[in-house]
Parts: structure tokens; sequence; C-alpha cells
């Protein structure tokens, strides 16, 4: 019965490997290929979440258009590294103008994200490039979107691919999902 057991299992492990081989990588490509933007507020009082959206609008309408003719990475990263401080007077101006006693930061830098689902595509949990507006104490509930390519503003419209991965591979992320389980453990286990 041990035998059986162990050649069972040998044989999912194998069967279950030659599996993954077929199953497109192209993860780094949206990793490597993407600035996501992440908002945290001071905290989760209705107000700070108001204000929060409210510096979100701002950044999103004064600075979105820097990113309007840009079609590659290296470009997007050098635009926000040269506009880090106009990014963080405008986070600033808003806090101010609605009489927040706290004021923001802003870091570029890599980040990790958890998967994300939005309408027509879902990405993938990863350390991903992130500009990170953090407001106050930044213990509040956060938004993120994708800033370049530019998706904040109706994300769920636009197409992964435009993120670098080929339209094949976009499967990865918008077709079924499928999730493998051992039957050996279902079997045996609790």
């Amino acid at each position: 019965m041990k035998t059986k057991l162990v050649a069972l299992f040998c044989a999912c492990v194998l069967l279950l490997t030659t599996v993954d081989m077929f199953i497109p990588r192209s993860e780094a490509k949206i990793f490597d290929n993407v600035i996501r933007l992440h908002i945290l507020a001071t905290d989760d009082s209705d107000e700070a979440q108001a204000v929060k959206l409210l510096v979100r609008d701002a950044i999103l309408d004064e600075c979105g258009y820097l990113f309007e003719d840009i079609d590659n990475i290296d470009s997007a990263k050098e635009i926000v590294s040269g506009n880090l401080s106009k990014i963080e007077a405008v986070a600033n101006r808003i806090l101010k103008e609605n009489g927040m006693d706290y004021t923001a930061t802003v870091e570029f830098g890599e980040e990790e994200y958890p998967t994300r689902v939005y309408e027509e595509f879902t990405l993938p949990a990863g350390k991903y490039i992130s500009l990170r507006v953090k407001l106050g104490e930044a213990s509040g509930k956060n938004w993120w979107c994708i800033l370049f390519p530019p998706l904040c503003i109706g994300a769920s419209s636009k197409s992964i691919v435009n993120t670098g991965v080929s339209k094949k591979d976009t499967s990865v992320f918008t077709e079924k999902r499928y999730t493998f389980r051992f039957k050996l453990l279902e079997l045996f286990g609790d």
C-alpha cells in the first residue's frame, strides 16, 4: 500500500510539473512595464477617505497628461522621478484646501501588491514599480490604479495588451482560472 501511495504521489508531481511547463509566464512583462499609483489615507475616517479621493482626482487631473504621449516604461519612470515634487505639492495643496492638519509624502520605488481583479483583466500579485502617496499617518484604507500605461481612468475599459504582453499571453490574466488540487490529499486529509 505504501509503495502504491508513493508511486501515485510521484505520478501526480510529474503530471503537475508537465502541466506547469505549458502555462505562459507573462507576469514578468507586466511587473516590468507598469507603474502603479498607490494612495494611502491617514486613517479610515469618512473625512480622511473623502480627502484621499480628492487627492487622487487632483493628481490624475493635474499630472495625468504627463503620460499621454509616452510609450515606454523608461520614459515613464523619468517623468515620475522628475515630477515627484509637483505630485507632492498637488497632494499637499488639496490637504490644505480641505483643512487637514497633516501633509503628504511621495515615494517612488518597488512595492508589493496583492492580486487585483478588474472587469476585463487581472493583475497578478507581485512587486511593481510604484508611485506611493502617503497622506499623514498613511494607516487608512488605500486606493490604487495603473498610472502607466495610463489606465487610472476607466481602468476596466482598457486592454492589458498595452502593458507589453502579447494578445496570446493575455489569457493568463483574462481567461477562465483553474485551481489545481491534490486528490490524494483530499482522500486522506481531514
